[in-house]
């Protein structure tokens, strides 16, 4: 299972009250954040998550992601806690099982 964390207490709760994620981004975006938060949890990797988001997400030369939420917001997060790196230098997502979600933002 994929474990996400929040930055911040006032993200958490607005990512956790589906009421509160309809005042913050709209009622179509609070419902794919809470769709791609539990279909994070239910899946055992980022390697996977990334499989299933396809172009919906996007991985930064530092490894941060950006993940669609709707189409007027993206959400950012990084990982957090023990993964692998391969030969290139770079995060091998199979080893991530946490992330942690930093903010969600508008896109201009």
């Amino acid at each position: 299972m994929i474990n996400i964390s929040f930055e911040g207490e006032p993200l958490h709760e607005i990512c956790i009250d589906l009421s509160k994620a309809e005042q913050a981004y709209g009622s179509i975006a609070a419902g794919a954040l809470v769709a791609f938060i539990s279909d994070a949890q239910a899946l055992e990797t980022v390697d996977e998550l990334i499989e299933l988001l396809g172009g919906d997400i996007i991985i930064f030369a530092d490894d941060s992601l950006s993940v669609a939420i709707g189409s007027d917001h993206r959400a950012t997060l990084v990982v957090v806690g023990r993964h692998k790196m391969g030969s290139d230098g770079r995060i091998v997502w199979s080893s991530v099982t946490r992330l942690k979600l930093l903010k969600i933002a508008r896109v201009p």
